[in-house]
């Protein structure tokens, strides 16, 4: 009963498990010496042992492997991984090439005779355009097909020939079923069951449609940390668009987030016989305990089942490390600018803190209904001033970053001063407004530099950063968000952070678009923070980088929060 995807059949009084390495795991870490195999079983399981499990078992770790010339070693060796386990996770470090890696192994498959056409990928809209063109660099031959555009422009396009599909994942559940999940309900319209007639063909999750009418022999997600909930119409479309695919490589260089349960959906995609069920996975592997509030608290793997754990896990992962796959690249060295808030900014910072409310200089008032709000507020107030803009349509009030902001002149000040010499310099920070705000001064000093803010269309991200990888132009602008994953900004000597992102995975993602495979042309990369003295941006940037944690974690934590903002108060930081 424990062992998860166990079913019981009251007809013929027997429980049935899914056929699946890590239920042959399961059974003999249950009952050990008392487990009978017969004869079928045990011949399913050496051929699995001897044709995957070694085999993927022995390439996991591998720094280096003969074959493909034009890759690195590391490549070459992660090509082989998957070409061996075919159901797979890639999570090396970001910047370690894991796109020419999926791709070069499904050619590997296709020049062994095994189906791999069509081909689904899944993958962030500002990536689709460079799956198609690393697909013309490292497979040429096959036809790529990127879906954009409007609705009915897309549903066009699936009817174009083509042997690769790319879809970004917010268009994913547009065109394709929602997979059942749990106690979740299924929309349904009254041709599919429902009941209700004014549930339309389009709002209905159970019709077919156009990822479903393919049948997708391979299956590539992405950046797969993008379906950590399993309940998410995103996931299950996921699920349904792989269909019965048997070739699933899922791409990240952060698979885990916040905890391990993190990695549980990834799993379960990869391989749904392998990880079948949420709650019973955890009720075997995981030590939980629930906080004061209730919720769940995962402490890590339990003790005696970290064994089974990862030799159910292993023949599916592999991950590579920069430092130990590429030591040639240039060491990061760290420096931090503190800068002083301006008087309006200090003005509104403090009544934010002590009053939870601000009295602007337009005598408009912005106030903070909760300690989570409060802490945004300080944030922003501890990068720039803020006016108040009234929403036309709504007639809601919105809080929207302005002049002046002491880290932009601070910044500005550094650059007229010659600080950064002739270095490429790319400069990320979380506010999309702050962004624009430094864009702007930029302007007026006629300094010519590039925009990745999500405001851009594809064509323009890309010659943004093309110009700047060439040397067209010495500066890009970019938000965590919309540039912290998958595009190269290797000719930045220099990476300015102006906010750091609250969360360890994302600074990590922004800090790897500059420190990857190319910046081995720069002797060292500098990150630069621009910190606001005496503000609880200290404090943030001390939690993180003393705990090695997610600040995510504590801003759903109200206590945390009280005290992160009483230390703020008493100047303990």
């Amino acid at each position: 009963k424990s062992l998860p995807g166990a079913s019981w059949s009251v007809s013929e009084q027997v429980w049935r498990v899914p056929l699946s390495w890590t239920t042959c795991l399961a059974l003999r870490s249950t009952f050990r010496s008392e487990l009978v195999i017969e004869s079928n079983l045990a011949a399913w399981a050496a051929n699995e042992v001897e044709t995957r499990i070694n085999p993927a078992n022995a390439l996991r770790e591998l720094e280096t492997y003969e074959g493909d010339s034009v890759l690195f070693p590391h490549q070459r060796a992660g090509v082989a991984f998957l070409a061996t386990a075919k159901r797979a996770l890639l999570a090396d470090e970001p910047g370690l090439g894991k796109t020419a890696q999926a791709i070069r192994a499904l050619k590997l498959l296709h020049e062994r005779e095994e189906p791999v056409f069509p081909i689904l990928i899944v993958c962030p809209n500002t990536l689709k355009k460079n799956w198609a063109r690393e697909f013309n660099m490292w497979w040429p031959d096959v036809k790529t097909q990127v879906i954009k555009g409007s609705a009915l422009h897309r549903k066009r396009q699936f009817e174009e020939p083509a042997e690769v599909f790319i879809i970004n994942w917010e268009s994913l559940r547009s065109h394709s079923r929602l997979a059942p999940y749990g106690s979740v309900s299924l929309t349904r319209c009254k041709a599919c069951g429902g009941q209700d007639e004014k549930i339309s063909e389009t709002r209905c999750e159970v019709h077919k449609r156009e990822l479903n009418s393919i049948d997708f022999k391979a299956v590539v997600a992405d950046e797969c940390h993008r379906v950590k909930d399993p309940k998410s119409k995103q996931n299950r479309a996921l699920l349904s668009a792989s269909g019965n695919a048997e070739i699933r490589f899922a791409l990240t260089g952060t698979p885990i987030s916040n905890n391990v349960v993190d990695m549980w959906p990834i799993l379960h995609w990869i391989s749904t016989k392998d990880w079948p069920s949420k709650t019973k996975w955890i009720e075997r592997m995981v030590d939980i305990m629930l906080n004061a509030f209730g919720g769940m608290m995962v402490l890590g793997v339990k003790p005696h089942m970290t064994d089974e754990f990862y030799k159910s896990i292993n023949p599916y992962m592999r991950r590579m490390l920069k430092k130990v796959v590429l030591p040639h690249l240039p060491p990061v060295m760290h420096e931090r600018r503190d800068v002083e808030m301006s008087t309006k900014q200090k003005k509104a910072y403090e009544q934010m803190r002590d009053l939870m409310i601000s009295e602007l200089e337009s005598g408009d008032t912005l106030a903070a209904p909760s300690v989570l709000t409060q802490t945004i507020r300080l944030l922003q107030f501890a990068s720039s001033y803020a006016t108040i803009v009234v929403n036309e349509a709504t007639g809601e009030p919105k809080a929207v970053l302005d002049s002046p902001s002491c880290k932009i002149d601070a910044l500005m000040d550094d650059i007229e001063n010659g600080d950064f010499g002739d270095d490429s310099v790319a400069v990320s920070a979380v506010s999309k407004q702050l962004i624009n705000l430094l864009s702007a001064e930029l302007t007026k000093k006629k300094i010519a530099h590039g925009l990745i803010t999500g405001d851009q269309d594809e064509d323009e991200r890309q010659k943004a950063i093309d110009d700047f990888q060439s040397g067209a132009i010495k500066w890009i602008l970019f938000t965590a968000q919309a540039g912290g994953v998958g595009i190269t900004l290797t000719a930045a000597r220099r990476l300015i952070m102006l906010q750091r992102p609250w969360s360890l995975v994302d600074y990590k993602q922004v800090l790897d678009r500059v420190h990857r495979i190319g910046s081995e042309i720069h002797d060292s990369i500098v990150i630069t923070d621009y910190v606001t003295e005496g503000t609880i941006e200290e404090r943030v940037i001390q939690v993180l980088e003393t705990k090695a944690d997610n600040f995510e974690q504590i801003v759903k934590d109200k206590d945390q929060l009280l005290k992160l903002l009483q230390d703020d108060k008493t100047g303990n930081l």
